[in-house]
């Protein structure tokens, strides 16, 4: 049996781990974005780190839907795409990072396959907008590559 999934890393930022793919690169329906990094609080007094989570997620999700509305991103169902923001919250302490995953999937309406230079080009767009926009605007994280 051959494998039909199709994985590319993305090595142009310097504080995230960037990796775009598909799992089904032959007829592909849906390609995702990966993109991890270590995220350090900047302030030592208690914060709620639950609102701001959900606040970073709901920023990435909007930011999407009004990317994906545009005519630049006609390739993409505006409608369905699936955002995971993963970062535990309890574990996050002043001077200590923690981990933090975002995966988002993003289903086409018709069939490109990510090693495509246009769907490279297309996701590439998205990931600069998500990480300008969303991850580096953040004042409460400092976003690293790796732990120390």
């Amino acid at each position: 049996m051959s494998k039909t999934g199709k994985e590319i890393k993305i090595s142009k930022f310097n504080n995230y781990s960037v990796v775009i793919g598909s799992t089904n690169n032959k007829n592909s329906k849906a390609n995702y974005i990966n993109i991890s990094a270590w995220a350090e609080p900047q302030f030592f007094e208690e914060v709620n780190y639950k609102r701001i989570i959900k606040d970073i997620n709901k920023k990435i999700k909007q930011l999407l839907f009004n990317l994906l509305s545009t005519n630049d991103y006609d390739e993409f169902s505006q409608d369905k795409t699936i955002v995971d923001l993963d970062i535990r919250e309890s574990g996050i302490r002043y001077g200590k990072r923690s981990f933090i995953n975002c995966e988002i999937t993003l289903f086409l309406k018709s069939e490109i396959q990510v090693n495509s230079d246009y769907m490279k080009l297309m996701l590439d767009k998205i990931i600069d907008d998500v990480i300008n926009t969303t991850l580096e605007t953040n004042k409460v994280f400092k976003f690293y590559k790796k732990k120390n």
